[in-house]
């Protein structure tokens, strides 16, 4: 954890109000200057990656075939994402938003799908089990192209067809081809450069360009939304309770659970974070195909990066600062 904090020391100084400044920045875009985001939007799939290799080149292949086969981690994550949570975001919603039902298919669409790319980031920015981090991304982006129009016909009564092709390409891009690449990169980085030179050059390398691809991808989704959430401040309102109640208890819920099957913390936080980041590129692509007859659906989904990405910050705070810290 000492070498993770000096990687990353800009983290513990200023990245949190760089977070947040690169949001505000992005809504300010977003509601001065909309085009800018248009503009800008195929740069995300870049950034995304960008976000996730430094992560995958951390990983050596033994660790993650040996992730693979560890059942008490892979069983809580699963059981968390695809039993625990879609029951509790219909409770929240029951809670929260029975008087606002677009809403609360909103909340249900944004929880349903577990995240399979920045989560990745998070877990390693806290300084969790990267490799299982990536084999528990792995299981959750096969389950859910199964799961979520279950749950969703389940939970909101109707038929929705999940975009295939979204779930593929999020995969290919954001899992098999970090993987891939980042596979190389730290075969030739040690043959040709050595251990000593990996860790103390590379990485740190590494760790500034996922950074500043995390704040630059900030600003562009931001810009790319800014008008829309704006435009609904109540909707915020309605939505700040539920969706941070839900990803804060799914974290330590997750965490808690984890330590009580004897895991240790690296891997208690991997667990943690796989079971509370959700896949709001998936959740804003059903709700504009299959609820765009109701307007609030749509932009209640949009809402949920707004609250997510403090929320996840907090978290990896939380992480790295009291449970990592803690004897």
């Amino acid at each position: 954890m000492q070498l993770q904090r000096q990687q990353l020391g800009l983290l513990d100084r200023l990245f949190p109000i760089l977070v947040l400044l690169c949001m505000v920045l992005g809504l300010a875009l977003g509601k001065l200057a909309p085009k800018l985001g248009h503009l800008f939007e195929p740069l995300i799939p870049l950034g995304l990656f960008l976000m996730i290799y430094p992560t995958v080149v951390k990983v050596p292949f033994e660790a993650l075939r040996r992730a693979s086969a560890e059942w008490k981690p892979i069983a809580l994550t699963l059981s968390l994402n695809y039993l625990i949570n879609p029951l509790l975001l219909y409770v929240f919603g029951w809670l929260f938003l029975h008087r606002h039902p677009e809403l609360w298919v909103g909340l249900i669409l944004l929880g349903i799908a577990p995240c399979i790319g920045m989560v990745l980031v998070w877990a390693d920015l806290s300084g969790a089990d990267n490799a299982l981090s990536v084999s528990l991304m792995i299981w959750n982006s096969i389950i859910q192209v199964f799961s979520v129009p279950f749950w969703i016909y389940l939970l909101v009564g109707a038929k929705v067809p999940v975009p295939a092709e979204l779930v593929l390409q999020s995969t290919f891009l954001y899992l098999v081809l970090p993987i891939a690449i980042g596979s190389l990169t730290r075969q030739a980085s040690l043959k040709r450069k050595g251990q000593e030179w990996f860790d103390n050059r590379l990485k740190p390398l590494l760790s500034k360009i996922q950074l500043t691809a995390l704040l630059g991808t900030l600003v562009i989704m931001f810009a790319l939304k800014g008008e829309a959430i704006l435009d609904s401040p109540v909707l915020i309102a309605y939505m700040v309770l539920p969706l941070t109640l839900f990803f804060g208890m799914l974290f330590f819920v997750g965490y808690g659970l984890s330590r009580w099957a004897k895991l240790p913390k690296e891997k208690a936080v991997a667990v943690a974070f796989n079971a509370t980041g959700r896949n709001f590129e998936l959740s804003i692509a059903i709700a504009l195909s299959a609820f765009a007859h109701i307007p609030l659906v749509p932009i209640s989904t949009v809402i949920g990066p707004l609250i997510e990405v403090p929320v996840m910050l907090s978290l990896v705070w939380i992480a790295r600062n009291w449970i990592f810290s803690a004897p």
